[in-house]
């Protein structure tokens, strides 16, 4: 039987260094470090009044309607991030990633050119960076023989992939990150949850919410505090998970009760969420086209759309909740107070897309300055 300590042995034993002795050096410091950001445009900043996606805090979630704003807010943090040192691990699940697009918004990538084995075509085979995207393909790939129910790998590979894959590419990258093959942070980034299902639906072949909404609560529980975790002092890097939301409304009852919009995938994604934005409206995307008119010809060349904090739980001073609007353009996002200049440094572009778009003779002793732009409420 442990006997006591008497009061001389207690007044000469050390917590502190005991704490070291039995947990190491890193793991004792459990102090969160000052919030870091990944640093977004003005015109983030202007509407929601925070510097850009805080690290390290659980789940960054951007939602909204189709043709919103939410695959340039997403090309717009992949690009800050990798001019940050940050290594942007991207999961593509709807399938239309553009890189020249992420090209105009910042991300710093170069078309490398071949011949494609396929077709044979002299054309663009690949983008160099340091990022990965794995696309629906890539995912099968890297992880298509794993049978969850079994919690292996099998001979039989899918082609379909599924929501815990995504889980086990990151906890992959997690762990080569911790034995010190990736020694730099990471921004993880899935677009779009709703997309894909579950194992369990897949095999199936039912697709069944509640399937893939306890996917989602098996598969990532474990990464949720690995994320957390790495703000604290004794982590090296602080790493990021962004996640872009398809969305369904909720209607209370039929006659004509309140309107809620719930994000896909179930409740366990948005309790993980730290800051949550949502762009466009409620009911309907409710944003504003912006066009160019020329000779007839009508060009939408960007959009305004409302962006708006649905959850905020980020510490003090920035648990604030504000909303604004935003103009996606080509090459990124701006403030509607600088639209004006982007319009007159952009003519020479415009009018060109317009040729290519509507060809020489429709556009047939056009010129550039006699484009006409205007805006115009989204009814659809």
């Amino acid at each position: 039987m442990a006997q006591p300590l008497k009061k001389k042995e207690v007044a000469s034993f050390s917590v502190a260094d005991f704490k070291k002795n039995l947990l190491g050096e890193s793991n004792s410091k459990v102090a969160d470090k000052e919030l870091e950001w990944i640093i977004m445009p003005k015109a983030f900043q202007d509407a929601l009044k925070l510097p850009g996606i805080p690290q390290g805090m659980g789940v960054f979630s951007v939602r909204g309607w189709s043709d919103t704003g939410k695959s340039t807010l997403k090309n717009v943090a992949i690009a800050a991030a990798m001019r940050q040192g940050i290594l942007p691990v991207i999961f593509e699940t709807e399938g239309n990633f553009s890189f020249q697009f992420a090209k105009d918004c910042g991300m710093p990538i170069e078309p490398v050119y071949g011949v494609n084995q396929e077709t044979g075509e002299e054309g663009i085979i690949d983008w160099k960076g340091d990022y990965f995207l794995f696309t629906n393909k890539g995912i099968c790939d890297f992880c298509g023989d794993m049978d969850y129910s079994l919690g292996k790998a099998v001979s039989k590979r899918r082609r379909v992939p599924v929501i815990e894959d995504i889980a086990f590419i990151m906890k992959t990258f997690l762990d080569k990150q911790d034995n010190g093959e990736i020694p730099m942070p990471i921004l993880f980034c899935w677009d779009s949850v709703g997309s894909i299902s579950s194992f369990r639906s897949y095999t199936s072949r039912v697709g069944n919410a509640q399937f893939d909404a306890g996917a989602i609560a098996t598969a990532f529980k474990d990464i949720f505090p690995r994320i957390s975790s790495s703000r604290q002092v004794g982590s090296p890097y602080t790493n990021t998970f962004f996640v872009v939301n398809k969305i369904w409304q909720d209607v209370m009852n039929s006659m004509g009760g309140a309107i809620s919009i719930e994000n896909s995938g179930g409740k366990t994604l948005f309790y993980a969420t730290r800051l949550g934005i949502h762009c466009g409206g409620t009911a309907k995307a409710a944003t504003k086209k912006l066009k160019a008119t020329l000779k007839g010809q009508e060009y939408q060349y960007g959009t305004i759309t409302k962006v708006s904090v649905y959850k905020n739980q980020l510490p003090v001073p920035f648990n604030i909740t504000y909303s604004g609007t935003m103009c996606c353009v080509h090459n990124g996002i701006i403030s509607e107070d600088e639209l004006d200049n982007y319009k007159k440094t952009q003519i020479p572009i415009i009018f060109e897309k317009m040729k290519q778009l509507f060809g020489e003779s429709a556009l047939r002793n056009a010129k550039a300055e006699d484009i006409v732009f205007s805006e115009e409420d989204d009814t659809d």
